[in-house]
């Protein structure tokens, strides 16, 4: 049995014999005080016959128990009528009280004493606890309750087991993920808590797939990229070690290095700044920046490379000023820019739309699906055109989340990412 199940189980029956055991106190606890009042007015209206009896000098009814005392003395009284068969109790009449509660030869009785004169009558009859009419009560009560008990057992056992099975698959398919595989066996979503539960497993399970199949193709991105260049500089300091390289081209030579070792480090470079804005340990400068004069020198600076495909870049910009960090701020629209024109066709035209409170960069490419919005600002996630390692994106979150401002990407006739801040 599970631990959850032994949980459940005593969660269902400590409540249940508790209230079991507290109705029944209650009850037995009401029965009994109702059926003493009972008794002892019983037995004063039977203190009343015998002393009309007695009065009228007719015989006392021998179904009645009760004893005459005439100054303390037991008086052998005439009975009428079929008597009970039992022992007689023996009474000290000066020691009960109107209505007394005695033990006589190990039985509990109920008295009620009526003085006239010097005649004492004494009436009795078992406490009702000891009456097997109420025993008989109490046996039906507590087999009712037994009952109920094994019901709600057997209850909370069966929903135990529904409810504790797909959790027990569940915790088997996170061990499974944990250890890395992802062919799991899940149960069957139902309309509840552990339906939501199997189906976030499974899409977490998905994404998890997809970030490791995504991480796998970094690394192996990263490695080429990092191999290729360094087998051209070895490949290249190994031809000016042996003077196979003429005098006239040693220079094309050595630039040729420094452009691949330049391409290591801008790499190695994106991959430490990651890092510290992932670990938070990147500090930003924060400053008032004319956002529409950074847009239209960062545009500037790229006119050059957007003559390449003939890429259009329109203009629709206020005057704004936002508290922020300007390098940070030249990263991200960088990075945009160069995600849409990726993305635009040739001759394509990407907008740039500036508001007190937002900025908008929308080309005219094939938009973003569904599934790629949901990860793109993940480390790895890269569009199917673009040719970096999947860290422009998962910088640019990092960096406007820093600075506490709110971003998107939404996908219309092309992409059209946006930010907005207060």
């Amino acid at each position: 049995m599970s631990r959850l199940m032994k949980k459940l189980l005593w969660t269902a029956i400590l409540p249940l014999v508790v209230m079991a055991l507290l109705t029944f106190g209650l009850t037995s606890l009401l029965i009994g005080r109702f059926a003493e009042t009972e008794s002892y007015d019983q037995l004063e209206r039977e203190a009343d016959i015998v002393y009309d009896a007695l009065v009228d000098g007719r015989g006392i009814p021998g179904q009645l128990d009760v004893l005459v005392f005439q100054d303390g003395e037991a008086v052998n009284l005439e009975r009428g009528g079929r008597m009970r068969r039992h022992m007689t109790p023996t009474f000290d009449p000066e020691a009960l009280s109107e209505r007394d509660e005695v033990s006589v030869n190990g039985m509990r009785l109920l008295t009620f004493l009526r003085e006239e004169g010097d005649v004492q009558i004494v009436t009795y009859a078992p406490v009702p606890l000891s009456n097997p009419q109420f025993r008989q009560i109490y046996v039906i009560l507590g087999s009712g309750f037994l009952l109920a008990l094994l019901v709600a057992i057997g209850v909370t056992y069966w929903m135990g087991r529904r409810l504790t099975s797909p959790l027990i698959k569940l915790k088997q398919a996170t061990a499974s993920i944990m250890s890395g595989r992802h062919d799991l066996t899940l149960p069957p979503v139902t309309d509840d808590e552990i339906g939501d539960l199997t189906e976030a497993v499974r899409q977490m399970n998905t994404s998890l797939e997809e970030k490791e199949r995504l991480q796998n193709t970094f690394i192996s991105g990263i490695t080429h990229d990092v191999r290729t260049p360094l087998a051209i500089v070895r490949n290249e300091a190994e031809m000016l070690e042996l003077g196979v390289v003429k005098q006239e081209d040693v220079a094309a030579t050595a630039r040729s290095m420094t452009e691949e070792v330049d391409r290591i480090d801008r790499l190695v470079t994106q991959m430490l700044e990651y890092s510290k804005l992932s670990a938070g340990k990147q500090t930003l400068t924060i400053e008032t920046v004319h956002m529409n004069e950074l847009i239209e020198a960062t545009v500037a600076r790229m006119e050059e490379w957007f003559r390449h495909k003939q890429v259009t870049v329109t203009l629709e910009l206020e005057d704004v000023t936002v508290q922020a960090d300007r390098l940070a701020m030249e990263r991200i629209l960088s990075n945009f820019l160069q995600n849409s024109y990726h993305a635009s066709p040739l001759g394509g035209v990407i907008t740039i739309r500036l508001t007190e409170r937002r900025l908008e960069i929308e080309d005219e490419g094939p938009g973003i699906t569904e599934p790629m919005r949901a990860n793109i600002w993940d480390m790895y996630v890269k569009g199917d055109r673009s040719n970096g390692h999947g860290l422009g994106l998962a910088t640019n979150k990092l960096l406007l989340e820093a600075q506490g401002m709110s971003y998107g990407i939404e996908s219309r006739e092309g992409a059209l990412f946006w930010i907005e801040w207060d």
